[in-house]
Order: C-alpha cells, then sequence, then structure tokens
C-alpha cells in the first residue's frame, strides 16, 4: 500500500504551493487538487511535474475543481451538456497524462436529485469513462456524503450498471458523514477501490488526523490488504483540522507500518 498526502488538506492553497509542502514532508505519494481552470494549462501542470520529480513523488490521482458542479454538468434533466462536459473534462486527462497520473476523482450526482436515477447515471458516468479510458486514465467514483455513490442502495445499482472501468475512492470521512457502514460500502466496492481517503473520527468529528481518533487502522488496513484492490492510502482531512504540519507527517509515518 502506497502512504501519502492529499494537497486537499490545505484547500484552497494554491496546488503548487501545496505540492512544494507535501514535498517538504517527506511524502512519496500525493494526490493533487485542482482549484481552477487556468491550472490545468499545461504550463502549469508541467510545473506541477517539475515540482513531484524534484521531490520523488508519485501522483496517484486528480481531484477536478468542477466536482461541486458534476450534477449540473453530466446529470441535467436534459443531456445536452453532456457532451461539452466530458470535452471539458479531457483537460483533467490530458492533465493525468502529463503528471503520469491515473486516476480522476469524480462526486457525480446530488443525493437529491429525484430524476436521475442510477441506471441513468451509470449511463452517463459510462460515457465519461470511455473518454477517459482514450488517455489511459481511470474515472474512480468517490463515495461523497452528499451524492448518490455516498449510500449502500445506489452503490448497489452502481455494481450494476457501471462499467467495469470505473474505479472506486473510499472516503472514511465521507462514509462517517453519511451514517453509512464503513465495511458495508468496502464488501460493495472492494474489486474497484483503487485509493482511500484516510482520517479518523470520534462520534460526528469526522475530519481528524489518523491517530486522533478511535479508528482501528490495524483492522482496516487488514481488510484493505485482503479483500480489495487498494493501491494508495492518502492523508485527506480539512484545513482546520490540525494545527500544524508537523502533526500530518507523524501520521504519515505511522501509517507507513500499513505500507
Amino acid at each position: 500500500m502506497n502512504i501519502g498526502i492529499s494537497t486537499g488538506c490545505f484547500f484552497p492553497q494554491n496546488p503548487k504551493d501545496a505540492l512544494i509542502r507535501v514535498g517538504e514532508m517527506g511524502a512519496k505519494y500525493v494526490e493533487i487538487f485542482f482549484n481552477t481552470y487556468s491550472e490545468l494549462e499545461t504550463e502549469y501542470v508541467l510545473n506541477l511535474k517539475n515540482i513531484a520529480d524534484e521531490y520523488g513523488m508519485k501522483i496517484v490521482s486528480i481531484h477536478p475543481f468542477s466536482s461541486a458542479i458534476e450534477t449540473f454538468m453530466f446529470f441535467s434533466m436534459n443531456d445536452y451538456k453532456l457532451e461539452d462536459s466530458i470535452k471539458l473534462y479531457e483537460k483533467y486527462f490530458k492533465a493525468c497524462n502529463i503528471l503520469d497520473c491515473k486516476y480522476v476523482v469524480f462526486h457525480g450526482c446530488l443525493k437529491n436529485s429525484k430524476y436521475m436515477d442510477m441506471e441513468r447515471y451509470c449511463h452517463n458516468l459510462n460515457k465519461l469513462s470511455v473518454k477517459a479510458r482514450e488517455y489511459g486514465v481511470y474515472i474512480s467514483q468517490e463515495n461523497v456524503f452528499k451524492y448518490k455513490c455516498g449510500y449502500e442502495e445506489n452503490l448497489k445499482e452502481f455494481i450494476k450498471y457501471a462499467d467495469k472501468d470505473i474505479k472506486f475512492t473510499f472516503d472514511i470521512k465521507q462514509t462517517v458523514k453519511s451514517r453509512q457502514g464503513i465495511y458495508r460500502i468496502l464488501n460493495l466496492v472492494k474489486d474497484r477501490i483503487n485509493n482511500i481517503h484516510i482520517s479518523d473520527y470520534v462520534g460526528r468529528n469526522y475530519s481528524m488526523v489518523p491517530f486522533n481518533g478511535k479508528f482501528n487502522y490495524d483492522k482496516f488496513f487488514e481488510y484493505l490488504r485482503e479483500n480489495t484492490t487498494a493501491e494508495s492510502a492518502v492523508i485527506e482531512v480539512y484545513l482546520n483540522s490540525f494545527e500544524n504540519d508537523t502533526q500530518l507527517v507523524e501520521s504519515m509515518n505511522n501509517l507507513q507500518k500499513y505500507s
């Protein structure tokens, strides 16, 4: 298991500075959060690649800034925006090629969208996945609590209708926020998982630095190792969850025993 840190821990810091910050922590694996469209320009992405190479980091996945509006891009009542949205995401796929990265994280459709059932959801998602594969890239669906794929009943349908090429990013804190069973969700998507967003929690305090809560990492990583296709696990907590970078470094170092 590749252990690392997501630049999302430092949002809204710009990705270049956040990536340098992660490199200085000694992380060798990283997920990059993009914040705005200009960061997808070739020159900017090349700068990110140079930073990663300088620090000896492997970029395991990227996270689009447009995740928050994917409902309105890919899952409108009418599909006339779908092709344009796929063209926009080609920018992310091209960025992945420059960054030597295989996965683009995807949030999907808001859970309260009543006219988008999971069969139609996957029909549209499959179209995006086909385009991603033309670039040698995979879409990685995340279980975000505001979105359809944060919930067990929808994931059962996702497994039925989504192309096998579509992977999965499992986020601990999102599972806690959606009040879903961690191992029930994992069991559904175990053959698709490529990446884990690591955090800790106590009760409803769901974005704690690992080893500051009560989560059983021994059990969790044993399950991942024996039952899933997970390749990487990156710490992803909110900026207000830690006081200094040393806390993240210590947490990452403690997680290395699962690598």
